[in-house]
Parts: C-alpha cells; structure tokens; sequence
C-alpha cells in the first residue's frame, strides 16, 4: 500500500475508534494568528503550534509536539510536510468513498506544496488519465507540470472557463476570498475544496453549492469555512459518511478545513501504530 492510502486508512481508523480534539484555539499576534491544535487517544498526545504571518514568506509554520503515552519518548516534528500530507490523505479517503467516477482527469487549482500533495495522492489513488492545473506562479505551474510527468501523467496548464468534460476530480487549494472554479463542472465530478478556512474565503461559488452533496471533514468546516457558514443545508461529516450516510445532490463537494485529529492519525502512521 502506498503513502497516502496508508494514511487515509490511518485517518479512517481515528474517526472510527474515536479520539479527544477540543475546537482550535486561534489567538492573534502581529501580523496574523497563532493557532493551537491538540488531540489525544489512549496511546497518543499531541498538540500542533502553528503561526499564520501574512507577507512573510512562507506565511505558514508549523510544528507538533508529540508524547507517547506509557513512555517517556516526546517527538517535535516539523508541520508543514504532515499538514500537507495528511490534507491530501484525507481528501483521497474521502475520494474513495464517496466520487461517482473512478477515472478520469485531475484538475488542481492552486499549484502550492498542497496541490503538489494532492496530485501525489490521487495519482496513488485513483487510474488518472491526464492532469491539469491552474495557478498565479508560473515557477509553481511549472514545478507542478515536472512532478506530474515524473508520475507517469500528461499535464497541461487550464487556460479556459469552462472544466474539460473529462475532469472527473477537482482540487482547490486556494485562500482565495472569491470562487476559483466556475458555476458548473461535469456531471459526476469530485471537489476537495482544501484552501479556503475561514468565513472571509471562498473557492466555490454559490450556486454550485446549492446543488452539490455537501461532506466536511469536520462539524467544525460549518463554522469556519466560507461555503458553508450560515448554509440552510445539510452537511454530512466524513465520519458520519464512513459509517454509511449520504448527501444529496450533484455534485459532490468535500469541503476541508483541518483538524487535530487528522495530525493525530498522521503521528499514530508515522509511530506506525495505525
């Protein structure tokens, strides 16, 4: 089993068996937020520590302080590579469980560190016929293109309005305040929208939210994510969709925002308890 389908497997396992995360702690500081992430089970206690800085370049850092409980061993990992991996992880469970189409092509709006996860994923994933990608950075589009050939995948950049028929997953990973996708993708089309966290943002726009399913990682993408605050719809949890609950509607839209207890199933994966 690759990477990533061992971690969504690991991140699986947590929402399933259960864990303790209180809602994050966001506080601010010159400049931007500090936010404060914990989580534990019976065999794991973390908490991730991450500083949000805008203009300062990365404007995102992040660290974990782990304890492994029983013993005496405390773990401090870098976070920006387990944020990026367990996003992308989590995406893909939720892919696997819940896109109508199995095949198809990828569409990444947001060529970053986390679309560059995300294409790692769904190419680990899923039988990807071709990629494409949108993005401000040239360096990145192209940096994106490079590791999409060296993943066996033609790409090309996404240039039109309109999403190519053929898409059959679609990526954004944004903090854009406005939509990054148009009011219509194709039928049976999967959306992990994974940029946007806060009320003030906004990569899908209204109307195909409307008519979409609604999944979110967490209950807390209801109060923090700006296609689903003040939404007078529902909105099926991962965890609630895992043990056989569905969404209705066309299509179908994964909306993520983080959570501790994601981390927490990356450290049990990296700890290799499962």
């Amino acid at each position: 089993m690759g990477e990533y389908l061992a971690l969504a497997e690991a991140i699986r396992g947590v929402l399933l068996r259960g864990a303790e995360a209180p809602p994050r702690q966001v506080l601010p500081i010159p400049g931007g937020q500090f936010l404060v992430m914990p989580a534990a089970d019976a065999e794991v206690a973390l908490c991730k520590l991450v500083t949000v800085e805008v203009g300062k370049s990365p404007s995102v850092r992040a660290e974990v302080w782990v304890r492994r409980l029983g013993s005496e061993e405390v773990l401090h990992l870098p976070g920006e590579e387990l944020t990026q991996k367990r996003t992308a992880a989590l995406s893909l469970l939720a892919a696997r469980l819940l896109a109508p189409r199995r095949t198809g092509a990828l569409l990444v709006v947001g060529p970053g560190a986390q679309g560059m996860a995300h294409l790692e994923a769904f190419a680990e994933g899923f039988p990807l016929t071709r990629v494409l990608v949108r993005g401000r950075g040239r360096e990145r589009v192209l940096a994106f293109l490079q590791r999409a050939q060296e993943l066996g995948l033609a790409g090309e950049e996404w240039t039109g309005e309109e999403v190519p028929e053929d898409v059959a997953f679609v990526v954004t990973a944004t903090p854009s305040p406005t939509p990054v996708l148009p009011e219509r993708v194709p039928e049976g089309a999967f959306i992990a929208a994974v940029g946007s966290y806060r009320p003030g943002m906004r990569e899908v726009p209204a109307p195909l939210v409307a008519r979409a399913a609604l999944y979110a990682d967490t209950e807390a993408a209801l109060r923090e994510a700006g296609e689903l605050v003040g939404l007078g719809k529902p909105v099926v949890t991962l965890k609630e969709a895992l043990l056989g609950q569905r969404a209705e509607g066309e299509p179908v839209l994964f909306k993520s925002v983080g959570h501790a207890l994601f981390d927490l199933a990356a450290v049990r994966h990296l700890l290799g308890l499962g």
